[in-house]
């Protein structure tokens, strides 16, 4: 089995005790891999020398999970946390998406880029209204009579079969229909795997219900 590339400022995912923290790839030496202190929440994951854990690691066209332990902590201009570089690894290839049409009224807010999650801000959010008018686990096409551009990025209220899930979404393309509102094409980022299962369920629910009234559903 061949090495894994490891990137710097990479995005990478901690699992511990049933939960997922992110962080970052920060530095690659001596078959070990220094990670930014992993973040939930804004709670911090105080990891400590010999703990071990299981590592998710994002590259453009795959993900991949390993096992790991923690070999040391060090400071230089931030805190790193140094783990042991995987000896086997599980990979998994991006999904071909399936999407199916959907017509779900949902609550979103303009947001920046870089937009951290913190429930403490939630309620002094601008939410505005849209439409749901397809999903898969890759994006989704949303209706709205605001006025978006490619580029801009939205947190968007998810309303799946388990509750409801707050993710980040950038425009990448806009059209208007046939009354004057906004079409945007929104590609999911910065999505765990947890919560990017979580819709793809939803999704095969949904065609689930489709196929038994038997509409058409889009592959």
């Amino acid at each position: 089995m061949s090495e894994l590339n490891f990137k710097i400022n990479s995005r990478a995912e901690i699992l511990y005790e049933d939960t997922y923290y992110n962080c970052d790839i920060q530095d690659v030496k001596n078959n070990l891999i220094a990670i930014s202190v992993p973040i939930k929440d804004n709670q911090y994951l105080p990891l400590r020398k010999g703990e071990r854990i299981d590592v998710i690691y994002y590259d453009e066209n795959c993900i991949y999970k390993f096992p790991s332990s923690v070999v040391e902590r060090t400071r230089s201009n931030i805190p790193l946390i140094w783990l042991n570089q995987p000896k086997t690894y599980k990979k998994i290839q991006r999904r071909k998406y399936v999407r199916v049409p959907v017509l779900i009224d949902v609550r979103f807010a303009l947001v920046s880029k870089d937009f951290k999650f913190d429930k403490s801000k939630l309620t002094s959010m601008k939410f505005e209204k849209g439409t749901l008018l397809d999903i898969s686990g890759g994006g989704t096409k949303l209706r709205t009579s605001i006025e978006v551009q490619k580029g801009d990025c939205f947190a968007i209220i998810l309303p799946l079969q388990e509750g409801s899930m707050l993710v980040k979404g950038e425009v990448m393309r806009v059209t208007k229909d046939e009354l004057g509102n906004k079409l945007c094409g929104v590609g999911f980022y910065d999505l765990r795997i947890s919560e990017e299962d979580n819709i793809v369920k939803f999704v095969f629910a949904i065609m689930r219900e489709q196929m038994k009234k038997g509409l058409k559903e889009e592959y």
